[in-house]
């Protein structure tokens, strides 16, 4: 195993010259080489480094080049990445400062409005916009004659992830190089990829999913990758790119299944490897694209444990399961019942050390260092997973955010005047049920102030109010 510094010499030499990232411009696809981008990262790890920008650097923003390119900077020679969701408020982000020590911020010019707001709270920060800094930072480090030195340390934090949480504080997730890159072997073993393959992009690059699995192991595979450059035109883009690796979710794949055309099936069907995780993908939509000459292969895996810890095999007659566990990991049911269902526990070099706050581990490994998923299911004969609720009341979103019920439970009873309330998935998204006294107009009104602090996934959509009065209205 390899470090991503030492991916990153080695790519820019063997593939110097091969397309390695195309984003859409004046819209045409436009490549970018390996020989580029690993420049224009080296580059901009410079001029980081020379603005004094080093340890734990957060970045915020949709996916992009200028993306792609802060990530490999920052693994490779600045520090630690910590990577967020570009749908988060300055509520959110104020959380998560107040777990670990951030010394900068790089993020896109449309998160201007949030990062004015944490300007004032936190000035000390370095803010950095890579739209209008990051030509300059990449010139500045064109002109420098700074030596780089690379990050080789396979076994302290290197990435930095974060549970969303809504009425505690969010739990950060410190992930190795050692931790991102186990799976590697096992991954290509069952679907192996190589420079003959094209990518497209269009899952967020913030989630372990998209940016470990379908970005950091094209530096492996030497894969080309296409970034989405609207999400509007998925099923139009993937026509014209014709990818052999996609990696999606059940929201998307839904939406793909509703536009489909010939042209779009004959597409799919030149895919290689489809693969949908994030969350529990329908059966019977499995049975759609797998009847319809699609090879879909559902991935099941955690922030925790690196992504993936079960993905389908190839040509795998069951499509009930939730995939087969990889090669190199011990996954377990732990204290299972009559049936065989217990809580799913999962051991091996992918798993994260547990917990941080302020560097300090806590939480959720236990003495084995087995992670406690949290989800329950059970494991057949053939090392296959299938998966049977949650033990904690927690909603995977459509999309593939985890979405905790009780957390905003509790933030709506913070309003004294609220007797109680139950938080719920309908029609895939959410939806809360209160019982208060207080009128109508209010509550709907404390709800939607809830939600002016919540990032896009977690917003309670609907609203149904009850009282002794009204007898309870949807809205």
């Amino acid at each position: 195993m390899k470090s991503v510094y030492e991916y990153l010499q080695e790519d820019k030499v063997k593939w110097r010259d091969l397309p390695y990232i195309s984003v859409k411009t004046d819209g045409r696809f436009a490549a970018r080489t390996f020989g580029e981008v690993i420049a224009d990262a080296e580059a901009l790890a410079r001029g980081l480094i020379l603005e004094g920008v080093r340890g734990n650097v957060m970045l915020y923003s949709p996916n992009s080049y200028y993306w792609a390119v802060a990530d490999l900077a920052v693994l490779g020679y600045v520090g630690t990445i910590v990577p967020i969701n570009s749908e988060w408020t300055a509520f959110d982000i104020e959380r998560t400062l107040s777990v670990i020590e951030v010394g900068a911020i790089l993020y896109s010019a449309d998160k201007q409005k949030e990062i004015d707001e944490l300007q004032t709270k936190c000035p000390e920060l370095h803010f950095v916009c890579i739209d209008s800094e990051f030509p300059r930072l990449i010139q500045k480090g064109q002109q420098s004659t700074l030596e780089l030195v690379g990050n080789t340390d396979m076994h302290i934090p290197i990435m930095i992830l974060f549970t969303s949480g809504t009425t505690n504080r969010p739990k950060a997730i410190p992930l190795t190089m050692y931790n991102l890159l186990y799976n590697w072997d096992a991954l290509y073993s069952r679907t192996p990829m190589s420079v003959e393959d094209v990518s497209y992009i269009f899952l967020p690059f913030s989630h372990v999913y998209a940016g470990v699995a379908n970005f950091l192991y094209t530096l492996i595979s030497g894969m080309q990758v296409y970034l989405c450059s609207d999400k509007t035109k998925i099923a139009e883009e993937m026509i014209e790119v014709r990818p052999t690796i996609v990696c999606t979710v059940p929201l998307i794949l839904m939406r793909i299944r509703a536009a489909m055309t010939d042209e779009l099936m004959d597409c799919l069907r030149n895919v290689r490897f489809l693969y949908c995780g994030g969350s529990f993908t329908d059966p019977e939509t499995k049975r759609y694209f797998i009847d319809s000459g699609v090879r879909l292969l559902e991935a099941y895996g955690t922030t925790e444990t690196s992504s993936v810890i079960t993905i389908d095999r190839p040509d795998d007659s069951i499509i009930t399961s939730n995939g087969t566990i990889l090669d190199g990991l011990d996954v377990r049911v732990f204290e299972p019942d009559e049936n065989g269902i217990g809580e799913i526990i999962v051991g091996g070099g992918s798993v994260f050390g547990g917990y941080i706050s302020r560097g300090e581990n806590y939480g959720e490994v236990d003495s084995e260092g087995f992670y406690h998923t949290g989800d329950l299911g059970y494991i057949d004969d053939e090392r296959r997973l299938f998966l049977k609720g949650r033990k904690r009341r927690m909603m995977i979103s459509a999309n593939g955010e985890n979405v905790y019920l009780d957390e905003l439970e509790a933030l709506i009873m913070e309003n004294e005047q609220i007797k109680s309330a139950a938080v719920f998935e309908e029609d895939h998204h959410l939806s809360a049920r209160i019982y208060t006294d207080i009128p109508e107009r209010e509550a709907l009104e404390f709800i939607e102030k809830i939600n002016g602090n919540l990032p896009k996934f977690k917003k309670i959509k609907r609203v149904y109010v009850k009282s002794e009065a009204n007898g309870g209205r949807l809205k």
